[in-house]
């Protein structure tokens, strides 16, 4: 079920992922929303997602072992990610946030 903010979906970002997120917050990012997969299947079942206010403000990683970072650029879903394919967990952010 969508939600504002979830800190239980938060502590469960785990390695790499959680790493980049520890950074976008000091770099100023925050967390406006928090998703948890496990009752659907959207975006597949049992993931947890992530989205910043902003566009990544630290430097765009695309050479990381078991994380991808993909530009979906789809205005009906948002901007770009980062998705840990081990964890099934997602860092993102959409295009504009209120």
């Amino acid at each position: 079920m969508w939600n504002n903010v979830d800190d239980t979906i938060i502590k469960r970002i785990t390695g790499v992922l959680k790493d980049i997120l520890e950074l976008e917050l000091k770099a100023g990012n925050k967390i406006v929303e928090t998703y948890d997969a496990k009752d659907g299947t959207f975006p597949m079942p049992n993931a947890i997602m992530i989205f910043l206010e902003k566009p990544f403000k630290t430097p765009i990683q695309k050479d990381l072992d078991k994380i991808e970072y993909r530009d979906v650029n789809d205005p009906h879903y948002w901007k770009a990610e980062y998705f840990d394919k081990e964890n099934l967990q997602f860092l993102c952010f959409k295009f504009d946030w209120p």
